[in-house]
């Protein structure tokens, strides 16, 4: 019931090819064979035409947007690429009307919300693939508002070919008494078509299709509420063409590549990150398309030894939305008063936020972190523009008799609030680091992990980060030293991580099965037994054990881990029975060790035997439910304390990504 993983492409698993390009050139002055031809005269290139809402000859670019959208809903406008172009450098700025909140000011599309009729009008700029540069003026008119309450649609306005992304609609002109009984439908239209999901409820799962041009895809949503008005919305998706892909992405349909861009368009190292990280051209069998430490070095090279600043941080940061980027700033400024954050970025090439992004990895192969946007929004705008499609693994072990809730608390009470989207409400960055802060220890053990501290300071530029992992890592330690026992548990890890299909004598395993099978072992939860197909460490036992150990210790927040009933579809966790679980499992004496020894070659800053500060556990007690195991407190004076509906919420979140990040 996981959320993040690590992968690691070793170089065996590149198949090397040498690409010769040969150019010969004959001698003389320019004339041909008989040396008396005029030599070929240069074509002169077709004028390009002014940007228009169709490809001309020459274009390199055609606009799409609503001539005259009403005030009070949605309305998109998109720059797509004519055939054989591609576009970057991307760049709105609004000139004119009353201030829109563009949220994707250097994406291809913006979704703008105008509150008032009137002119406005967008300074746009873009570069081609030959490197001429762009600036053309955007305007449509706004008409005043419909009599009639429409709906409104939000969600990011464009998705690459072959990806997944989410719309929601709302009904503001509308009561919650009148919408009570609705029925919503959506639809689509136009040249290409997309796989939907959801169609019968306020929000939309797209599949977008596979394109080689760029091309609009439109949505439509309607309202039927119970007395027989209908209300309708319309939303502009832009589909992205991706052509000459390779035959073997580096990134494949498991971990889709997302648009992204680096946040510093001008930094240092702008052109690599666009290049080797997240870009959908990588190959597997290319091991020449990735950079090597010299074109990006981890952080840890250009530090000089020193905790990296948030400067630096932030020349390696790519995003899909500007806010992401400034977000994170924030965090590491205000929230990071440990350092441990900036110590720990130093172990990586890059940190990519996306709207798309899930779940949220590290990858060996580029030496980047990959964070899920979905930790980090602030405001219901920000929100708007990530995607609530599942991860790809939501579904695996439906069929398995157990389950394995966790979380964090505080004081007897979620650390981590929930927020119903429907309430569009904010949050403070002083919510993020139970939240976001155990993303970070996470993934970032993992880049740790592949290349520790000891090593960044004589790293071969030469290599590529897989190439550099050194022998006897953490995570090889902790295998060889003190590993972990249950072989039941590791085949569980097989279908619950990778979708492997469940055999009848899993199928058959009830929670006291799995109970005996994981209390006796010296693991901090289930997911601390993936292990990839083909690789041979497991990697996530070591990132669980940080970060449960650094969130009680920086934090003083507790994880609890359970082995109940299964959850059933549609059911809240918080009415799972326990059949075992433990709060702070990490303090358990076997356990305690493992943690240190990972703390020793990760995170060598920390005073020495850190791991003595953890609290000894907590047994959860079995045959309450999930929800009445929260307040502990309670139940030690004799009394099941019922969950208020802002707990119910958390509960119901929690179990939404859970379910989303396995």
């Amino acid at each position: 019931m996981k959320k993040n993983k690590a992968f690691n492409m070793g170089a065996q698993a590149w198949s090397l090819a040498l690409l010769l390009f040969l150019a010969a050139c004959g001698g003389g002055g320019g004339s041909g064979a008989a040396g008396n031809e005029p030599p070929t005269p240069t074509p002169t290139p077709l004028p390009v035409p002014a940007l228009s809402s169709q490809c001309e000859a020459g274009s390199v670019a055609r606009l799409a947007l609503e001539a005259a959208p009403p005030a009070g809903r949605n309305t998109e406008l998109a720059l797509l690429a004519c055939e054989g172009a591609t576009l970057s450098g991307l760049q709105w700025t609004q000139t004119a009307g009353p201030a829109l909140n563009a949220m994707s000011s250097r994406s291809q599309a913006l979704s703008v919300e105008p509150t008032a009729a009137g002119a406005y009008q967008f300074d746009l700029r873009y570069v081609d693939a030959k490197g001429r540069s762009f600036q053309a003026p955007v305007q449509f008119n706004s008409s005043s508002a419909a009599a009639a309450p429409a709906l409104v649609v939000r969600g990011e306005p464009s998705v690459l070919a072959g990806g997944q992304t989410s719309l929601r609609a709302w009904a503001p002109g509308f009561s919650e008494a009148e919408l009570e009984g609705a029925q919503v439908a959506w639809s689509q239209s136009g040249d290409a078509s997309a796989t939907l999901s959801g169609t019968d409820g306020w929000r939309v799962i797209i599949k977008a299709p596979a394109l080689q041009r760029d091309s609009s895809l439109s949505l439509s949503v309607r309202l039927t509420l119970a007395d027989g008005r209908t209300a309708t919305g319309q939303f502009s998706l832009l589909v992205q063409a991706v052509p000459g892909l390779p035959a073997d992405p580096l990134f494949t349909s498991s971990n889709p590549v997302s648009r992204t861009y680096p946040y510093l368009a001008q930094g240092p190292y702008a052109a690599a990150l666009r290049d080797c990280v997240f870009s959908p051209y990588l190959s597997r069998s290319n091991p020449n398309n990735t950079c090597t430490l010299g074109q990006l070095p981890i952080l840890g090279q250009t530090s000089g030894g020193a905790a990296p600043t948030v400067e630096q941080v932030m020349q390696r940061v790519v995003v899909s939305n500007d806010w992401m980027a400034e977000v994170f700033e924030r965090f590491l400024r205000e929230q990071d008063v440990n350092g441990d954050f900036r110590r720990m970025l130093a172990a990586v090439t890059a940190v990519v936020i996306g709207g798309q992004v899930r779940p949220a990895f590290y990858w060996s192969t580029t030496g980047a972190i990959y964070l899920d946007a979905s930790y980090l929004w602030l405001t219901p705008a920000q929100r708007d523009s990530i995607s609530e499609a599942a991860d790809p693994r939501s579904g695996n072990g439906s069929t398995l008799a157990f389950a394995t809730p966790w979380r964090y608390v505080l004081n007897n009470q979620h650390a981590v609030t929930s927020y119903a989207i429907s309430a569009r409400q904010s949050r403070s960055l002083s919510e993020l680091p139970y939240d976001l802060g155990r993303l970070l220890y996470h993934e970032l053990t993992h880049a740790n992990d592949f290349l520790p501290p000891r090593v960044h300071a004589s790293l071969d530029s030469s290599k590529r980060v897989y190439q550099a992992i050194p022998v006897n890592t953490a995570s090889q330690q902790l295998a060889q030293t003190l590993p972990f026992f249950s072989q039941e548990m590791q085949g569980l890890a097989s279908v619950l991580s990778f979708g492997a299909t469940p055999t009848p004598v899993q199928e058959a395993y009830r929670p006291e099965d799995i109970t005996r099978f994981f209390s006796q072992d010296r693991v901090n939860d289930d997911y601390s037994y993936s292990v990839p197909s083909g690789a041979s460490v497991p990697r996530e036992d070591a990132a669980m054990l940080v970060e449960e150990g650094m969130m009680q210790l920086r934090y003083g927040v507790l994880r609890d881990f359970a082995v109940t009933n299964q959850l059933q579809p549609g059911s809240s966790s918080a009415d799972l029975v326990l059949n075992w679980g433990q709060r702070g499992r990490i303090g358990e004496p076997s356990i305690r060790p493992r943690l240190q020894l990972v703390l020793n070659d990760l995170l060598p800053w920390l005073p020495a035997n850190f791991s003595a500060g953890l609290a000894a556990p907590l047994a959860l007690r079995a045959g309450q439910t999930w929800g009445a195991n929260l307040d502990q407190a309670a139940l030690a004076a004799a009394r099941v304390k019922p969950l208020t509906a802002q707990q119910r919420l958390n509960e119901q979140e929690q179990t939404t990504r859970v379910l989303r990040a396995r």
